[in-house]
């Protein structure tokens, strides 16, 4: 599926399973950027509400916006004057539809600094490819899969790699290797060769003789499947193409 995002004409995101409609679609957007961003940039519950009526560019707008806090000055002989993040805000602004235009934008001394630096921080994030934004499928994929295994074996020891993820046991079960792959498969015809391939390589060169691929469920894909390869010399493996449930971020 590759990138996902968004630009100031329109959005780019896949559709399936419970996110066909644009909202839903917007709201695994904004959840997975939550999930790779630091605290201050998060959008909020409130904030997250607004997928229902706005577009991704106007939402991250929004927040920008809602940041430069206007009403938060306090009158000073003192100012103080960043002329970069001036200029920078200055910029966003003036490149906004006439529905958006508000008055140039100075930092004084009166103004949360924080908040000012949120906003720069979110022009930043669209000016870096000319107002447009768009995430690493395979990344935010690994990275969710990766945090939901974290918090449901808190007893075992997960070690996190390049591309993929180790689950440790103490117990007679095999330790596990998942690799993910941000594709939507097809159960009937699910063409993953080279990715099957990547299994067998797996299993026969290390002690992994337990080895899932990891995908998005979809309406066409939401069983396990086994795998069976007679190139697979020992008996005691397990190969499987395993659907993972995005729809926690409807929650």
């Amino acid at each position: 599926m590759g990138n996902i995002g968004f630009d100031i004409n329109g959005e780019f995101l896949p559709s399936f399973d419970k996110f066909q409609s644009e909202a839903n679609q917007r709201l695994m957007f904004l959840k997975f950027f939550n999930q790779e961003v630091c605290c201050d940039m998060k959008f909020s519950k409130e904030e997250l509400k607004s997928c229902k009526k706005f577009t991704l560019f106007e939402i991250f707008t929004n927040k920008i916006l809602k940041n430069l806090c206007f009403d938060s000055y306090i009158p000073s002989r003192i100012v103080k004057l960043d002329i970069e993040k001036t200029n920078t805000i200055n910029s966003f602004l003036n490149g906004l539809d006439s529905s958006k235009k508000i008055n140039r934008f100075y930092i004084k001394s009166g103004l949360e600094e924080s908040d000012s630096n949120l906003a720069k921080k979110l022009i930043d994030v669209l000016k870096e490819a000319d107002y447009s934004f768009y995430l690493d499928g395979e990344k935010i994929f690994r990275n969710y899969v990766q945090n939901k295994i974290i918090r449901n074996n808190v007893s075992k020891e997960i070690l996190i790699n390049k591309d993929s993820i180790d689950i440790k046991t103490d117990t007679e079960f095999s330790d596990t290797k998942i690799f993910t792959f941000w594709k939507l498969l097809d159960s009937k015809n699910p063409r993953v060769d080279e990715h099957i391939k990547k299994a067998v390589e797996c299993i026969e060169t290390s002690e992994f003789k337990q080895v899932y691929l990891v995908y998005p469920k979809n309406e066409k894909f939401n069983r396990h499947i086994q795998i069976k390869c007679d190139e697979i010399t020992c008996s005691d493996y397990e190969i499987k193409l395993i659907p993972y449930s995005l729809r926690s971020h409807l929650r």
